[in-house]
């Protein structure tokens, strides 16, 4: 079973906390501005559901997940983009999706 836990990504985190842990975050914008509504969702290596966590006010969001490999999924107002990212432990992951 895979498991991973959100937590809100305009939460500021303790850099020391962060190199133990293993995140997966980003911002998505659409015409260089924050996409505020919407979701981000986490998939695993098989494209299973595993979590989703609604974006910021600044289109931000954040997963804490186990190393591995996984795919990121937007879903926005008629809008949807997904990346496939590696997750190393240490390695705060940002990405940036241009809708």
């Amino acid at each position: 079973m895979t498991s991973c836990a959100p937590l809100a990504a305009d939460v500021e985190i303790d850099p020391a906390v962060l190199a133990t842990q293993t995140v997966i975050a980003g911002i998505a914008t659409k015409n260089g501005q924050p996409v505020a509504t919407g979701y981000a969702r986490l998939l695993d290596s098989s494209g299973e559901f595993v979590a989703e966590v609604p974006l910021t006010t600044k289109g931000g969001y954040r997963f804490f997940a186990r190393p591995g490999e996984w795919t990121v999924k937007l879903l926005t107002s008629g809008d949807q983009a997904q990346l496939k990212v590696t997750a190393v432990q240490g390695a705060n992951l940002d990405n940036h999706f241009q809708l």
